[in-house]
C-alpha cells in the first residue's frame, strides 16, 4: 500500500521558522485520506531518515532563507532542495544528501519527496506568530498540499 507523509518542520518559537509546523497542524482539522500521515518535526538532516523510512511519498513543508521575496513559496522536488537554513550548518547534510544515504545504506526511501518552501522573513526572532507574508503564504501552501493530496475544499 502506497504511504504518504506530510511532514511540516520548524522551529515553533522563531517566527517564520515555524511555517512548516504551523500548516502541519491546519492540516490535522482535514481528514486524511488512507496511507496519509501529517506528523510535525524539528530535525533536519541525517535525523530525517528515521522519519521518512517507508513511506512511498513525503511532503515536506519548510520555510526557506534565498534572498527570494518574503512568502514566495517554492515548490521543489527533494533532490533540487539545497536552500533551507536548516541544512546549512557544518553538523547537517542537505535533503538530498540524507535520502541518497537512505538509499545506500538499503532503507526503504521515498520514491517521491516534494518541498513546499516559503521565503521567511524572520527566523532568528523569539515569537510564536508568523509575519504577514509568510502567514499569507501558509494559506496557499494548505491549499497546495491539498490539492496535492486529492483532498476537496471544505
Amino acid at each position: 500500500m502506497s504511504r504518504t507523509l506530510v511532514l511540516g518542520m520548524g522551529n515553533p518559537i522563531l517566527s517564520d521558522d515555524g511555517l512548516g509546523l504551523h500548516v502541519a497542524r491546519e492540516l490535522r482539522a482535514t481528514p486524511m485520506p488512507d496511507g496519509v500521515e501529517v506528523q510535525e518535526s524539528e530535525v533536519a538532516g541525517l535525523r530525517l531518515l528515521e522519519l521518512v523510512r517507508g513511506f512511498t511519498k513525503v511532503v515536506i513543508i519548510d520555510a526557506l532563507k534565498s534572498g527570494r521575496q518574503p512568502g514566495e513559496i517554492v515548490r521543489l522536488e527533494g533532490k533540487d532542495f539545497k536552500g533551507g537554513h536548516r541544512y546549512g550548518s557544518a553538523h547537517s547534510i542537505g535533503l538530498d544528501t540524507a535520502l541518497e544515504l537512505g538509499h545506500r545504506l538499503g532503507f526503504e526511501m521515498p520514491e517521491e519527496v516534494v518541498v513546499y518552501a516559503v521565503e521567511a522573513v524572520d527566523v532568528e526572532t523569539f515569537g510564536e506568530q508568523l509575519s504577514p507574508p509568510v502567514a499569507a503564504a501558509a494559506e496557499c501552501v494548505l491549499e497546495m498540499i491539498r490539492a496535492e493530496l486529492g483532498i476537496a475544499d471544505n
